[in-house]
């Protein structure tokens, strides 16, 4: 994975050290941890989670972050773009987190991680899977589209059965 994408290295800092905003502090959880006033990353990147019970969670952002308990992978150009590296590290996301090593507060190393193997399509073919798998994204996690979505395949099944109910040969 170091080959196909710049590895970003969150920073070590404590919500005491800081001051409240709006900017999700990335911390190892699948939530942000807290907000505050700065960010150290802007744009598209992926955070795996480096330690805890969550060690290996995979999440995309694309806004101002701080990445504090985690390594941020950003597209290489030509290579990866970030959308698809995040949906090959989900994918895969079991497996990262299986990889956390250490008894009290276990951890995922950069190292190991550098070492994963990703298949690397062109960026055109990236940009496809990317785009199917945003539109079933939103099939499955945006009522505004499901929901639509859903209501017309059910009323188009209605009607189909229906009809072939009601619809009766003459004897």
């Amino acid at each position: 994975m170091s080959e196909i994408a710049n590895v970003f290295r969150g920073e070590y800092i404590t919500k005491k050290s800081t001051c409240e905003g709006d900017i999700p502090v990335i911390l190892g959880g699948q939530e942000p941890a807290y907000y505050i006033d700065r960010a150290n990353h802007d744009g598209e990147i992926v955070v795996v989670a480096r330690s805890g019970a969550s060690a290996g969670f995979v999440s995309y952002w694309n806004q101002p972050i701080f990445v504090t308990d985690g390594f941020g992978y950003e597209e290489k150009a030509g290579l990866t773009t970030a959308k698809y590296l995040y949906y090959v590290l989900k994918n895969i996301e079991a497996t990262l987190n299986s990889m956390k090593r250490g008894a009290g507060v276990p951890h995922v190393s950069g190292e190991a991680l550098g070492k994963i193997e990703l298949p690397v399509p062109t960026i055109g073919e990236q940009n496809r899977i990317v785009a199917l798998l945003d539109k079933f994204d939103g099939l499955c996690n945006d009522l505004n589209i499901g929901l639509p979505a859903e209501i017309e395949a059910r009323t188009k099944q209605y009607e189909y059965y229906r009809n072939k109910l009601l619809i009766f040969k003459k004897q």
